[in-house]
């Protein structure tokens, strides 16, 4: 029996000198790319405070939302998920919360090792909820990929296809990989998969004229959202143009239709936690 009994309650009460179990999530990181078990069991790793040129200047067909570059500061550390959460994960928490099978609980899974996808926004919100954390805002998804440098791509300024998860380098079984497949396409924090494999839910909303008014210190990002869409980061295994896989490329899908809502889910939708310490 842990701890004491209240009389007449059949409760325990903790003892004075027993500790609650290690929760490092709760404490800040010391470097770049430290690594701990986060609640819900996965490994985060931490990313340091700091300043980054988020967007570009480029516009065109590509980046129309992603102008203009601005500085933006990132004032506080915070924990992100070395990896996309995996669809064991997404199993553990279905039986722990008690979430049904139906829209926005998962879609088919190749094995526990591979990212949860057909994810819809709400359901991964709820995830994040559950264990005390959150999803990242765009501009620290941003920072995690792109560095305090602003690297075109999470490893560097080449496209290489061989670091990621993309339609020209299709998994073992399918076009997704295992996670953390590629440690060669790791972001300057040690972040993996942030190109490829699942396009990855952010807590913003997509507002494509948003960076104009963009705070520098900690965007929020957005009020509201673009016909009610949330933003999408990161690219998928079923894409192939190497622009999409730009750290700076932000993405609504607000052209596969019905498919944009927080509530409505795609089959290459997954997301990664995050958590401010």
């Amino acid at each position: 029996m842990v701890g004491l009994l209240v009389a007449g309650s059949g409760c325990p009460v903790p003892r004075a000198h027993e500790a609650l179990p290690p929760q490092p999530w709760k404490q800040p990181g010391t470097q770049a790319g430290q690594e701990i078990s986060g609640p819900d069991g996965g490994k985060m790793v931490w990313v340091p405070a700091g300043t980054f040129t988020m967007g570009t200047n480029e516009g065109g067909e590509y980046f129309s939302d992603a102008v203009p570059a601005h500085q933006v500061r990132l004032t506080r550390g915070f924990w992100l998920g070395r990896c996309e959460v995996t669809w064991g994960q997404w199993q553990r928490y279905r039986q722990e919360a008690g979430v049904r099978s139906g829209p926005g609980s998962g879609g088919p899974t190749l094995g526990p090792d591979y990212p949860a996808w057909h994810i819809s926004w709400a359901a991964a919100a709820a995830y994040c909820q559950h264990f005390g954390l959150s999803l990242p805002t765009e501009a620290q998804w941003e920072y995690a990929a792109a560095g305090p440098e602003g690297r075109k791509y999470p490893w560097g300024d080449e496209w290489d296809p061989q670091k990621c998860a993309n339609r020209n380098n299709p998994g073992p079984r399918n076009l997704l990989w295992p996670v953390g497949s590629f440690p060669q396409g790791a972001s300057w924090c040690g972040a993996l998969d942030m190109a490829g494999n699942v396009t990855e839910w952010c807590q913003d909303w997509y507002d494509p004229k948003y960076y104009a008014r963009s705070p520098t210190n900690d965007p929020p990002g957005s009020d509201s959202g673009k016909n009610g869409a949330r933003v999408l980061r990161g690219a998928s295994c079923y894409d192939v143009d190497p622009v999409n896989f730009r750290c700076v490329y932000r993405s609504s899908r607000l052209d596969l239709g019905p498919f944009r809502a927080p509530q409505d889910r795609y089959a290459y939708y997954g997301f990664r936690c995050a958590c401010l310490p």
